[in-house]
């Protein structure tokens, strides 16, 4: 019994799958994600390649040189302008994100500074409050950075 428990674990690792979901708006426009919307089914299952053995198609000498696998011919495929279009509101969401963070970022250093004399203040929680916030600027700066 324990053998086939122990059996069953490591395979169920080999049977994961990633949903792609494929929703079409009033306008006519496609668009996928991973992300399901409530009361919508997924048009399109592909499999997790991830936990697979790697793609048989040989990689062009670019993909090579950044590491890059290339995406496999099932894929759905976005023009550039489409996805040029999305790059651009994926920037704006993150310039908007990190702007905000940055007023948080003020307001948290402001009330530690306010509150770091007073007796019974929790001065772990400020400090801690702060840094939350300059951890999430950073990251909103890398992720900035990697865009095209």
């Amino acid at each position: 019994m324990r053998i086939a428990i122990a059996l069953l674990l490591i395979a169920l690792p080999n049977l994961v799958f990633a949903e792609i979901y494929k929703f079409v708006d009033e306008n006519g426009l496609v668009t996928y994600t991973n992300m399901p919307r409530p009361g919508v089914k997924p048009q399109i299952i592909i499999p997790d390649i991830t936990r697979t053995s790697p793609p048989t198609a040989q990689p062009d000498k670019k993909s090579k040189a950044s590491g890059r696998i290339p995406t496999p011919s099932y894929f759905p495929k976005v023009d550039s302008q489409t996805q040029g279009k999305r790059d651009d509101m994926r920037r704006q969401l993150l310039v908007e994100e990190l702007r905000s963070e940055e007023r948080n970022l003020a307001a948290s250093r402001n009330e530690l500074a306010v509150n770091s004399r007073r007796p019974g203040t929790d001065i772990g929680k400020l400090t801690e409050s702060v840094r939350m916030h300059e951890k999430n600027i950073q990251m909103l700066n890398k992720e900035l950075s990697h865009l095209r």
